[in-house]
């Protein structure tokens, strides 16, 4: 039976309108296309030339050269929308006495300004953090451990820390920084696939396309 669920945020709670780390950059006026600079410091860290405190600290400085700030962060956190009755699967869920994690490489604020009033249903969440100046300026990307295969990690963690099962988790996500979950041996499901192979079995468990997450609810009560 599974007791504990592990949802992503970008794509998988939220409206597929992109990467919002893609969107700031966007939002600067930077490319993201694959020449650019964006793409290649993923490449870089995906190849393993940088870690991924590197990867967030030239892209602090990248931000910093276009003098990004906490006004630009909150416009661009009012752009990002729940999917329709996330807001209801994650209630019922934890109705059920199931306990909901979020692990995600999208940003804290984000993630709990979003959630909003569901926050109360929710046991953890891990992201990434910005740490904003007393004027508003960025001045520090603090980089989650737990994204690409520290997904998984924090899968094995929670297993040994809670003494669960592989078998009792569920985690639910959506693109390639997801893929590596399945290593910890937990049921995966994919929902609305972006960057990612939804056809390896491997990976992914189950494969859901929807506009409505409350079609998840038979598979994770």
């Amino acid at each position: 039976m599974i007791k504990y669920i592990i949802f992503d945020f970008d794509g998988t709670l939220t409206k597929k309108k992109g990467n919002f780390w893609r969107e700031i950059w966007n939002r600067l006026q930077y490319s993201t296309d694959k020449n650019s600079y964006y793409y290649f410091l993923y490449k870089s860290f995906m190849e393993k030339k940088i870690t991924h405190a590197e990867w967030c600290d030239l892209t602090l400085k990248a931000f910093n050269k276009r003098n990004f700030n906490k006004t630009i962060f909150d416009e661009l956190v009012r752009n990002v929308e729940l999917m329709k009755n996330a807001r209801e699967l994650i209630e019922h869920l934890y109705k059920s006495g199931k306990k909901i994690h979020i692990v995600s490489g999208n940003i804290v604020d984000v993630i709990e300004s979003v959630l909003h009033d569901s926050l109360v249903y929710i046991e953890r969440i891990s992201a990434n953090d910005f740490v904003f100046g007393k004027n508003g300026e960025l001045i520090k990307i603090v980089g989650t451990k737990y994204d690409y295969e520290g997904k998984a990690k924090y899968v094995e963690e929670l297993c040994k820390t809670k003494n669960l099962k592989p078998e009792e988790i569920c985690f639910v996500g959506n693109s390639v920084n997801d893929e590596y979950v399945y290593t910890a041996g937990v049921k995966t499901i994919c929902i609305n696939p972006t960057e990612t192979n939804e056809n390896d079995s491997k990976i992914w468990n189950k494969v859901i396309i929807t506009d409505d997450l409350i079609d998840l609810e038979n598979e994770l009560l």
